[in-house]
């Protein structure tokens, strides 16, 4: 009887986690502006490779010389390393140009945005698909 009950207790707890866990995930449509693509010219700075999401870093340079951070979200560490993609990959030579293409927040936060490509001076680039999907590919050279 008791582990009967214990198994019941057990199997609740499971259920709620993954339905907490369901209702916890964001919709990038909800977050980010899906026609108005940004591209942006700067040097990476910083990648945080952690779940849920890939953030990268890249400091932008405007007219006048200031310096922007933008913090682009990109997919979950598993489906870029299913991909092919590593954190060594992402960063680049440092100090090098890369360019890249986001979609900025709806909400109006400045300098944040979702992933979409990334291209570096060599030629090669990384485009990434959907917060659900790791659409990741590369130029082949």
């Amino acid at each position: 009887m008791r582990s009967r009950w214990l198994a019941v207790v057990v199997s609740a707890f499971a259920l709620l986690s993954v339905a907490i866990s369901t209702f916890a995930h964001h919709s990038e449509a909800a977050e980010f502006n899906k026609d108005k693509a940004v591209t942006l010219t700067g040097t990476i700075s910083k990648v945080d490779w952690m779940n849920p999401h890939v953030f990268v870093y890249v400091d932008v340079k405007d007219e006048s010389g200031k310096i922007t951070t933008w913090a682009l979200e990109s997919s979950p560490v598993l489906m870029l390393h299913r991909s092919g993609l590593t954190k060594t990959k992402l960063l680049g030579n440092p100090n090098d140009a890369v360019t890249v293409v986001a979609f900025p927040a709806k909400d109006g936060t400045r300098a944040l945005g979702s992933l979409r490509k990334i291209s570096y001076p060599d030629g090669h680039f990384y485009s990434f698909g959907g917060a659900e999907t790791a659409n990741v590919s590369e130029k082949q050279q």
